[in-house]
């Protein structure tokens, strides 16, 4: 059920490995026979798991009841665009679909105790879904983390490691407990039953249009689990039939820290960390070496899509614009608004339907960030 793209080695399900044993590259997951049967999700109750037949199956799946986010239209470039707004999560970020998936995986397993590293939202999402499936977990962040992420983690009763530094020194204190201890790494980087969880995204958008797809989703991007969720799940629906084409897949990088984008500039094939990050207020996508970067351009490519970054002063601007138009936005989230006028602006939206935009997390997350730019 898992393999590893780089060298084809396979693994079972009931693996709890976070990479691949022979080569350490990372793993990719596939369910055989994925189906939409429409009139019976039609049915169902709302939210990720009336897919079942597109997801793994788990006897007692973890859930706090993840809500079928909404569509809420915006008008951004001059344009009406729609927001997938993410923030109606149980934990109030995207995170959350992938969590749902993977505990619900290691708490099939038996599996008692996890670590995972995050810069805030992945950590907190993770302790929850944790917390309700009684496995203990530890968590390494940034000491600069919001200090909202930080309160979740530790409200949901994990262990929170405060690391200072940026954010890398956070994954190589991890690594350094791995070792010692040898516990499961619940990793939202590593483990393809994350982005197993986050493709939901994709079937809810499809859903919500009369089962098309959109022209374009813009969305943010660090370590890519949207982008990669999103392709994977567009990529699902063409293959049943569902809908009839990709849509343009857009990520959106802060300029202070943009592999992705340079490499997607330089017709790259594989992502090289970034030479010089600086500090940006987007920190949930401040991630200067994505572990899947090759997989990242790939569904770039294969979806007609493009990177955009953006300014730091573009992110501060898309926090107070997003909340003059009632949206409270984290600023990782916030990056969509400039990278939405730079996509209009360059006449690149090609096709039928609306523009979706990802808002990934909510502004209450950010609060002293946010204080900061409207002082």
């Amino acid at each position: 059920m898992f393999r590893c793209p780089a060298c084809r080695a396979t693994l079972p399900w009931g693996a709890t490995d976070h990479q691949c044993p022979v080569c350490t590259g990372p793993l990719d997951f596939g369910l055989a026979g994925v189906a939409f049967p429409r009139a019976a999700i039609s049915t169902r109750t709302g939210g990720m798991w009336r897919y079942t037949e597109a997801l793994p199956v788990f006897s007692r799946p973890v859930t706090l009841g993840e809500a079928f986010t909404p569509l809420v239209p915006c008008t951004l470039g001059g344009r009406e665009v729609l927001l997938k707004w993410e923030p109606a999560l149980p934990t109030g970020s995207y995170k959350d679909r992938g969590s749902a998936v993977l505990v619900s995986y290691l708490a099939s397993l038996g599996v008692v105790e996890a670590v995972e590293d995050s810069s805030g939202n992945a950590g907190a999402s993770l302790a929850a879904y944790a917390a309700r499936a009684g496995i203990r977990l530890k968590v390494f962040c940034p000491a600069s983390a919001s200090p909202g992420k930080l309160l979740q983690i530790r409200l949901y009763g994990a262990e929170l490691v405060q690391v200072e530094g940026p954010r890398p020194l956070a994954t190589a204190a991890l690594r350094g407990y791995l070792g010692e201890s040898g516990v499961v790494y619940a990793s939202h980087l590593w483990h393809p039953l994350f982005i197993e969880g986050v493709k939901t995204m994709a079937f809810e958008i499809a859903e919500q249009l009369g089962w098309r797809a959109p022209a374009a989703v813009v969305m943010p991007v660090g370590a890519g689990s949207i982008l990669l969720g999103l392709h994977q799940g567009f990529a699902e629906l063409l293959a049943a039939g569902v809908i009839d084409r990709l849509p343009a897949l857009v990520a959106v990088q802060a300029a202070s820290v943009s592999p992705l984008f340079a490499a997607f500039a330089r017709g790259d094939t594989e992502v090289s960390p970034a030479a010089a990050p600086r500090p940006t207020l987007a920190e949930g996508i401040a991630l200067p070496a994505p572990v899947r970067g090759r997989a990242l351009l790939a569904a770039l490519h294969a979806s007609g899509g493009s990177a955009i970054a953006v300014s730091e002063e573009e992110i501060a601007a898309g926090v107070r614009h997003f909340g003059r138009a009632g949206f409270a936005v984290e600023p990782t989230s916030a990056v969509v608004w400039a990278g939405v006028e730079h996509l209009l602006a360059g006449g690149a939206v090609r096709g039928p339907g609306p523009v979706v935009a990802v808002i990934s997390g909510h502004g209450l997350k950010a609060v002293p960030a946010i204080a900061q730019l409207l002082n």
